[in-house]
């Protein structure tokens, strides 16, 4: 049984424009008249001679066919045996330039005028980043990002970083703005401008911060579209001042974006180990893309797998929004704290069996007004009512369902426990920052304490803070 292999290949433009030939035919023939040997089903890279970079994944179809693609060769093509290697991705990122690769010990274009299947740990890797990029299709990781390191800096021993606020919402706007640490002077050339450019969008932003006891970092946050700035923002009406040595200091800032996903208490977050031959990686207190390319394919993996996560955390939602827009709850229901609650069964766990019309009844009660700001105002469905969505404000999991049935026969699926919030103010609870959804949650807990009490659901403003992992 031949075990098939992944090889590097130098696609050399100058003799056969094998780019145009991929896009065109979607396959190109490879002479089998060299000293690497490919298998059927083998995996093939092709480094492009061109941009110095690996471009495209091919997969060896056929061994030993005539030339298909002599139209694609600069000079008349030979007419020779080959193998049929076929498009199966293009990647046109900046993890695979040759700078990158070199860092996972390759040795350059000349190095594969014969195809290699030697450097296990580099093909590993390029497979890797190909899988990334397979990976989103919904979303886009972008091709340029910085590693940014909070509070780790001498300064911050004595002193207030000025990255105090780079985490949490301003309150002027709600918008995120960052210092970069040690003097807010980010390298936008290192992230895809030009020399002439103010600034730079569509850019990846990785906060991380130290390990207690430890030289590690663990990421603390990013966000996946910030505009950086090439040189220091200053404005006053952001209200971004502290006290430094008694007197009135404003943080500027180079990084801003719309959001960021918070991840200070995400229970298995993604650590860079800050050892060995990456002792230095945050020196400078931030890297750019492909500085250590062993770690951060490792840390792009981990976001896709957050992100992807996240997305089906929003279609099951989405999902069950759905179902409460559509149901019919004309009478008054009876309490259904004092329902058993059901449960299913599958792939993922279990799960518990939320009910509809529950939700609608909680949403009916409302009058169909967001409870966290009543002037939030939405659109008018088919139905003629505006749009609401109904939120567990004890998050209806099936251990917290089975924790409450166990303890108090009650379930938690109930009208006293399901809040009516516009589309907005939901997703601030699901996907706002730790300050956001501190805000949100305290102030909804201080309205629904009594009414659950009424019905025998008892939980403190501690334990919910747990639930939702904000102490």
């Amino acid at each position: 049984m031949v075990r098939n292999r992944t090889w590097l290949a130098f696609a050399n433009e100058n003799i056969c424009n094998h780019r145009k030939a991929l896009k065109e035919l979607g396959f190109v023939n490879w002479t089998t008249n060299v000293k690497s040997k490919f298998a059927e089903n083998d995996i093939v890279y092709l480094f492009m001679n061109d941009d110095r970079s690996v471009r495209f994944k091919l997969k060896v179809d056929k061994v030993d066919v005539p030339r298909e693609d002599g139209n694609y060769w600069i000079d008349p093509a030979p007419n020779d045996n080959t193998y049929k290697l076929t498009l199966v991705a293009e990647y046109d990122g900046n993890l695979l330039k040759e700078d990158v690769l070199k860092r996972m010990e390759f040795k350059g274009g000349r190095s594969i005028l014969n195809p290699s299947c030697n450097n296990t740990e580099l093909l590993e890797y390029i497979n890797d980043v190909f899988k990334v990029a397979s990976q989103t299709v919904i979303f886009t990781l972008p091709s340029y990002y910085m590693v940014v390191d909070l509070e780790s800096g001498a300064y911050c021993k004595t002193n207030v970083g000025h990255e105090v606020f780079n985490l949490k919402p301003n309150d002027a706007d709600g918008r995120f703005y960052g210092y970069l640490p040690p003097h807010d002077n980010p390298n936008i050339k290192k992230l895809g401008a030009s020399s002439k450019d103010d600034y730079v969008d569509g850019v990846m932003i990785v906060y991380v911060q130290k390990l207690p006891h430890s030289t590690n970092r663990r990421i603390v946050a990013f966000t996946d579209n910030a505009r950086v700035y090439a040189k220091r923002q200053s404005n006053s009406y952001l209200n971004r001042f502290i006290l430094e040595n008694g007197t009135r200091t404003e943080c500027t800032y180079t990084i801003e974006s719309d959001y960021i996903y918070d991840l200070q208490a995400e229970p298995n977050p993604f650590v860079f180990k800050v050892s060995g031959d990456d002792l230095q990686m945050f020196r400078m207190q931030r890297f750019y893309t492909g500085r250590h390319p062993k770690q951060e394919i490792k840390m792009l993996l981990w976001l896709v797998n957050y992100l992807q996560r996240k997305g089906r955390d929003v279609d099951n939602d989405f999902d069950f929004q759905k179902e409460i827009q559509n149901v019919e709850c004309d009478e008054v229901l009876s309490d259904a704290s004092r329902q058993q609650p059901s449960y299913s069964e599958g792939t993922s766990g279990r799960t518990i069996l939320k009910k509809a019309n529950v939700s609608k009844q909680a949403l009916k009660k409302a009058n169909f007004k967001c409870e966290f700001d009543g002037s939030h105002y939405t659109f008018l469905t088919d139905k003629g009512i505006p749009y609401m969505e109904g939120h567990h404000l004890i998050p209806c999991t099936a251990s917290n369902t089975e924790r409450f049935w166990s303890e108090n026969k009650r379930n938690i699926d109930c009208v006293e426990n399901i809040i009516c919030l516009c589309p907005t103010c939901h997703r601030r609870i699901h996907f706002g920052s730790k300050d956001e959804k501190d805000a949100i949650i305290r102030y909804l807990y201080n309205k629904r304490k009594s009414l659950l009490q009424v019905v025998g659901i008892e939980i403190s403003i501690t334990e919910m803070f747990t639930l939702y992992k904000l102490c």
